[in-house]
Formats: C-alpha cells, sequence, structure tokens
C-alpha cells in the first residue's frame, strides 16, 4: 500500500488548523448575527421603521457575507476531512439558498414599509435560522479541530 494514500483524507494537518480557525470564526459569527437580529427586531417592536430598515440591511449583509463564508470555505475544509458529512454539507447550503430568497422576500416587505409583514416575516426567518444554526453547531461539534 502507498504509505501517501494510508494517510488517507483525514491527516491532514493544514486543513485542520483552517478548519479549527473557521470553527471559531463561525461560531462567533452565529453569535454576532443573534445580536444583530434582535437589532431589527426590537427596531420592529418600538414601530422605528428607519432604525428597522439599517437594522435589517446589516443584518441581511452579515449574514450573506456569513454564508458565503461557510459556502466557499468552512464546508468545502469540513468536506475535505470529512467526506462523510458531503449529504448533510449540501443540505446546509440549500438552506442558505433558501435563506437568501427569505431574505430578498422580507427586504421587499421592509421597502414597502410594512411593519407587521416584516415582523412576522423575521419571526419565522429567524425560527428557521435558529434551527439551521443549531445543526451547524452541531456539525461542527463533530468536525475535527473543533
Amino acid at each position: 500500500m502507498d504509505p501517501s494514500s494510508a494517510r488517507g483524507r483525514g491527516d491532514q494537518p493544514g486543513l485542520r488548523l483552517r478548519l479549527a480557525q473557521e470553527v471559531r470564526r463561525v461560531s462567533s459569527q452565529h453569535r454576532q448575527l443573534d445580536a444583530l437580529h434582535g437589532l431589527v427586531a426590537r427596531a420592529l417592536e418600538r414601530r422605528a421603521p428607519a432604525q428597522a430598515r439599517t437594522a435589517f440591511a446589516r443584518f441581511r449583509d452579515a449574514l450573506d457575507a456569513h454564508m458565503s463564508l461557510e459556502d466557499e470555505l468552512f464546508f468545502p475544509a469540513l468536506h475535505g476531512l470529512r467526506p462523510a458529512l458531503e449529504a448533510d454539507l449540501a443540505e446546509l447550503v440549500r438552506d442558505h439558498r433558501r435563506f437568501r430568497r427569505s431574505l430578498e422576500a422580507l427586504a421587499r416587505a421592509f421597502d414597502d414599509g410594512d411593519a407587521a409583514a416584516c415582523a412576522k416575516g423575521l419571526a419565522s426567518f429567524a425560527a428557521a435560522f435558529s434551527e439551521h444554526e443549531q445543526r451547524e453547531e452541531r456539525l461542527i461539534a463533530r468536525s475535527p479541530g473543533s
């Protein structure tokens, strides 16, 4: 047996180090996104539409950047170390596509100034995203480098 093939995909110290860094970044970003969501929700509760739109724009931009980081760096690195997670990772990427579409619909509600639709849409989005974050965190906990 070729010694390089005996090591397999799981013995990649550089990739493990990179993944450990990304694990910390992803977890930190989850907390930041939760805080940004709270800003939007509180602005809606106070009936402050301009503040809500501004907070939503920040939340949306941060979430898009976060999902791009996961899709382009974190998930491929994790897949490199744990190919068996391919189906789980593909599902998370599909979630990201759905979240982006949901954010577009929410942005239209904010542009229309429909506070009730914004609050309802934000609550629905937050519930779905929270479940998604929990699945990611469980996957992170099982990953090498965490």
